[in-house]
């Protein structure tokens, strides 16, 4: 998830258990201008795989040179994912991300394109459609037979953005008609949710996204449940403790300014449900220094 997925919370995310994690989006335009923010995209760790990386773009050539940088650069990668899901508009506006669901046979040339690039398998990540469900199973079969190695299916249409229900009654359909692997997405917010997905839909997978932002406690639960021990639920005093570690670790990594900046939206997710969270997202979201940060935390810890 761009703005979310960086190496710091994947770190966490991996503390928790996660077994797999994407990259943030990364443009191809951007790689192939190797630009020294989007070339950071790319870095990880060892302890931070298996990794995909997630590329977008809506040139074939475009994208197979991205890929080619990427294969070059010596990062290390279990798969490429093109993202042909996204639905923001600075994104779909260039012909990229959902916006390559209205022109599959493009979308199929991309993959064709990245396929021939790669030295790892090759991943798609979509929606159902652009504006409708009905012809969800004849791109996923298209894509597929272009060379994607594996679909993510998002149970929700491009204009649909994130409003709405996901329909996994289409992500099922494109389950059974496929020979690949499809991975089922939207809408789990809990490990149960999750296993109910997986068993009914008949994916070979399912992907967490929204569901773990403030929230790693989600792997661990997970982990728990597929063990057959006890429930596990973290207290409110868990969760802040966990919102101001991932504070202190983000000052470390990348400085007090990043903290300010980018974290600020991270931190809200944190205290999702507890009495007084809005008031201190509001707070957090205002802060003009980390002193009110730390206050603003410090208050919801004393009205838990």
């Amino acid at each position: 998830m761009a703005g979310y997925t960086d190496p710091l919370y994947r770190e966490i995310l991996r503390e928790f258990g996660c077994p797999y994690c994407y990259t943030e989006m990364i443009s191809s335009k951007g790689l192939i201008q190797k630009g020294p923010n989007t070339l950071r995209l790319l870095d990880h760790s060892e302890a931070d795989r298996p990794l995909a990386v997630q590329i977008f773009g809506e040139d074939p050539e475009e994208m197979f040179r991205a890929v080619r940088i990427v294969c070059d650069s010596g990062a290390s990668f279990e798969s490429v994912d093109i993202n042909m899901g996204c639905p923001a508009r600075k994104i779909t506006s260039q012909g990229a991300g959902g916006a390559l669901l209205k022109d599959v046979s493009r979308a199929c040339e991309i993959v064709e394109a990245v396929k021939s690039a790669s030295v790892v398998p090759v991943s798609v990540k979509m929606r159902t459609g652009w504006d409708k469900h009905e012809d969800a199973v004849d791109i996923a079969e298209r894509l597929s037979s272009s060379g994607a190695d594996m679909l993510v299916v998002h149970g929700r249409t491009v204009t649909q953005g994130y409003g709405g229900t996901a329909d996994w009654s289409v992500i099922s359909e494109i389950a059974s008609s496929l020979d690949v692997p499809v991975v089922g997405n939207g809408d789990i917010q809990s490990p149960e949710e999750g296993l109910a997905r997986l068993v009914g839909s008949g994916c070979s997978a399912v992907m967490v996204g929204r569901g773990t932002l403030g929230n790693p406690f989600f792997w661990r639960q997970l982990h728990l449940i597929v063990e057959a021990k006890t429930a596990y639920r973290p207290t409110n005093v868990e969760r802040i403790e966990a919102a101001q570690d991932h504070l202190r670790r983000a000052i470390a990594a990348n400085g007090e300014g990043y903290a300010l900046k980018d974290l600020k939206k991270h931190l809200g997710f944190y205290f999702k449900g507890m009495r007084g969270a809005p008031a201190a997202r509001e707070r957090i979201s205002r802060a003009s220094s980390l002193d009110e940060i730390v206050t603003a935390i410090e208050q919801i810890s004393s009205s838990k």
